[in-house]
């Protein structure tokens, strides 16, 4: 099945903007090609100003464009479940990825460091996607290949191996260290599809089951999203979506629900959907449960008239939403009650980076029970940001907690009612993980990374808020991770981790 055309912008879809600095570009619109040679981000000074904010793809609404809705946007969600820890990364595999001891202290040294891959035939360009903690290993996206990573000696546990690049993968690991990857089909990334779905065990380093995603309208994997449970592995594209038995590999759904176009899945104890769906009102965002055994949509909640819409957390269930015409990220919050009404909504305008991602995800907001932690958009280069704690009961504004020495915070994950951030480096102030209580606004460092121009420098460009795969903390650990790089000449490392052991 051939690539249908590049569809024309929607009305109020904003302009695409330029890449991140330091990072290799991202495609805007889910049909526009990916460059075969982008041009190196390295090459920009180090501690180059961040992206004023992260572009995501909309969906417009008007029922001229449906057609163009069918086969060329993305839907766009992220959150976890009740069973799940609040940064989205389920419980068993990862709620306690560290043996005892605890750590001491907070120096940290450094644990693991990979080197980007080599170049290798006519591209250098190295989609690395996914980075997940088990009790034993930290492992990671790698070139044709998923790597683990022993968690006390930082040595290479396991290899397993993949007939191409990676083109997405899930969020999660389910409760017993499975997770889903989508993957070309060749090492020839510019000329095969992303055709190949598996489930791997990052317990022990071994691959499940490996099948075939038979909608070759997959293509290149632009706009793709994969996600996991501990019943059904799946994945969506602009007009395709597919399931099958995480155990078995047995399949569950070849396409979207019934009246829906296109949808997005979310990971944890049970697979949840975002579905974009003709209604009586015209074309409407859905979020529904399919049901493991016959595909069937329940649906739950029809989203009013949005551009975008992303899903944060399960419970309690909270929605990100697109309103403005040039909005770049989600500009509200939306918490929804389990018969379906509306609980809380908070504005954000333009003012909060809620992180959410064109594959899915809203990497840089953290759900902790009733609380929501967004970092601030600074507007400047030259100030700090500060993280906002948010009741979801009320919507209103808890406590704020400025970043120290006029640097970033990212939010990293819930610690109980607590949130962990991660302070990006400056050139003259180390990286520094710490917990923000809102009960008593007292702020704790966990690990600090040593004080070094060189490594300041790196830190600075891997710690982002709009990073796909975002910063891992876990009990004195510190894992950062780069889903896509140039391989040739790229100073920086592929992963780099710190322990305070």
């Amino acid at each position: 099945m051939s690539q249908p055309p590049v569809p024309p912008p929607l009305p109020g879809r904003p302009a695409q903007q330029p890449p991140p600095p330091q990072r290799a570009p991202q495609p805007h619109h889910p049909y526009q090609a990916a460059a075969p040679h982008p041009q190196n981000p390295y090459a920009q000074p180090s501690f180059a100003p961040p992206p004023h904010r992260r572009t995501p793809l909309v969906l417009g609404a008007v029922a001229a464009a449906l057609a163009v809705l069918v086969t060329g946007t993305v839907l766009l969600l992220r959150g976890g479940d009740g069973s799940a820890r609040s940064d989205g990364r389920t419980t068993g595999a990862t709620a306690s990825a560290s043996p005892a001891p605890t750590p001491t202290g907070t120096d940290a040294r450094e644990l693991l460091r990979v080197d980007p891959p080599e170049a290798e035939g006519d591209t250098d360009f190295v989609q690395t996607y996914g980075t997940w903690l088990t009790p034993r290993h930290y492992a990671s996206g790698a070139k044709d290949a998923v790597t683990g990573y022993d968690l006390t000696t930082g040595r290479l546990a396991w290899t397993v191996r993949l007939s191409g690049q990676l083109c997405g993968v899930s969020r999660d690991a389910t409760s017993t260290g499975l997770v889903a990857v989508v993957f070309h089909a060749t090492k020839d990334s510019r000329h095969s599809h992303c055709t190949r779905f598996a489930v791997v065990d990052v317990n022990k380093g071994a691959k499940v089951w490996e099948k075939p995603l038979t909608d070759d309208s997959v293509g290149l994997g632009l706009g793709l999203n994969v996600a996991i449970s501990d019943t059904v592995a799946a994945a969506g594209w602009p007009g395709g979506s597919a399931a099958r038995s995480t155990s078995t590999g047995t399949p569950v759904w070849n396409a979207p629900a019934a009246g829906c176009t296109q949808e997005e899945h979310l990971g944890g104890e049970q697979l949840l959907t975002l579905s974009f769906c003709e209604s009586s009102a015209g074309p409407r965002f859905r979020f529904a449960q399919r049901d493991p055994r016959t595909g069937r949509a329940t649906w739950k909640y029809e989203v009013p008239k949005a551009r975008g819409a992303w899903l944060v957390s399960r419970e309690p269930l909270v929605l990100g939403l697109l309103r403005n015409e040039d909005g770049l990220d989600a500009d509200q919050l939306v918490t929804v009650s389990d018969d379906g009404r509306v609980r809380s909504t908070i504005d954000l305008g333009d003012d909060y980076v809620a992180g959410c991602a064109e594959t899915g995800g809203c990497h840089a907001t953290v759900v902790a029970g009733n609380t929501a932690y967004l970092g601030s958009d600074p507007h400047s280069f030259a100030t700090g940001n500060r993280i906002t704690a948010f009741d979801l009961t009320t919507g209103k504004a808890r406590r704020d907690f400025p970043a120290p020495d006029e640097s970033t915070l990212v939010p990293v994950r819930a610690d109980g009612t607590a949130l962990v951030a991660v302070q990006e480096a400056e050139p003259t102030t180390p990286a520094r993980v710490l917990r923000l209580d809102p009960a008593t606004g007292s702020s704790t460092t966990l690990l600090e990374t040593r004080n070094d121009l060189s490594l300041n420098s790196t830190l600075h460009s891997m710690i982002r808020a709009d990073a796909r795969d975002p910063v891992l903390y876990d009990n004195g650990r510190l894992f950062l991770h780069q889903g896509s790089l140039l391989a040739a000449g790229n100073p920086e490392p592929l992963t780099l981790a710190f322990t305070t052991w």
